[in-house]
């Protein structure tokens, strides 16, 4: 069994194992939504089988490949690989000068004006706290 083949079968028994939210027309409606509010948000996703979070930015809509998203520094996966994604309510960003920490830069993002606007629209599953704002692929 090749690589691809185990790893789409470990998939497809965890997508089994819980409940579906999303599918890839969402997870693009979804994208659209993020970049009209703000192109700019920064975004924490997990996938399925990955325990690693990673912080990515908000999709292009040049960056789908079939039901794909491309980003180049972490390779290709399919929609339906995403568990869920944070839009975090705010951002710190460590900051040095050479090797002497500087105070912390702390950006807000608007999850209030995402949140309105996910209600006024397609059905996604979300929950709203102080992290911010995580919408579910799958429970």
């Amino acid at each position: 069994m090749s690589k691809v083949e185990k790893h789409q079968r470990q998939l497809r028994q965890e997508i089994d194992n819980r409940a579906s939210f999303m599918n890839a027309t969402k997870w693009k409606a979804l994208f659209s939504v993020l970049k009209n509010v703000n192109p700019s948000y920064l975004l924490k996703i997990k996938l399925l089988l990955e325990d690693e979070i990673r912080e990515v930015t908000i999709p292009n809509s040049e960056d789908f490949i079939s039901e794909k998203y491309l980003e180049e520094y972490w390779g290709v996966f399919e929609l339906k690989e995403i568990e869920w994604i944070l839009i975090p309510s705010k951002i710190t960003l460590e900051r040095k000068n050479r090797e002497e920490l500087l105070v912390p830069k702390v950006t807000h993002q608007n999850i209030e004006v995402i949140e309105k606007e996910l209600q006024s629209g397609k059905q996604f599953e979300y929950e709203n706290s102080d992290l911010g704002l995580k919408i579910y692929g799958y429970r």
